[in-house]
């Protein structure tokens, strides 16, 4: 696969769902939701090796985002967020909607599950700006 995966196959992929092939925005946002269920179950005091496994994530998808889309036109307007942060994000609200599943009360599970939708919807928006040029990302910031 080439390209931005869309928001269904990128959800999937938050979800622990094999791919069909390899793409390594993919691995890299179901190793995200991993570290986020990860996360949610470890001492306050062993979570910098996370976060910077994390960090390191979001890094490739950033590198790999820059090389996979066009240049965007000179007036393109920048996203708020790199787009490893983006994934990041939707990697850690897919992980607080499995734990709403397991044990939260409905309206909860579908607050979070409506976040998670609209999340999406904002992530498979930004992608098609990119891919047409007409958004940029912020710059690369190195990790370490």
């Amino acid at each position: 696969m080439t390209g931005l995966p869309d928001k269904d196959v990128l959800l999937a992929a938050c979800r622990g769902f094999p791919t069909i092939t390899e793409h390594p925005m993919l691995d890299a946002a179901g190793e995200l939701a991993v570290l986020h269920q990860t996360w949610e179950q470890t001492p306050w005091c062993a979570l910098e090796d996370i976060n910077w496994h994390r960090t390191r994530l979001m890094h490739d998808i950033d590198e790999w985002v820059s090389w996979a889309t066009p240049i965007p036109f000179p007036g393109a307007k920048t996203h708020t967020h790199t787009m490893g942060q983006v994934v990041d994000q939707l990697a850690q609200l897919t992980a607080q909607t499995y734990i709403a599943l397991a044990a939260a009360p409905d309206g909860l599970f579908y607050d979070v599950r409506a976040q998670v939708d609209e999340f999406g919807d904002a992530y498979q928006d930004l992608a098609d700006d990119l891919a047409c040029g007409i958004r940029r990302l912020p710059l690369l910031t190195t990790p370490w």
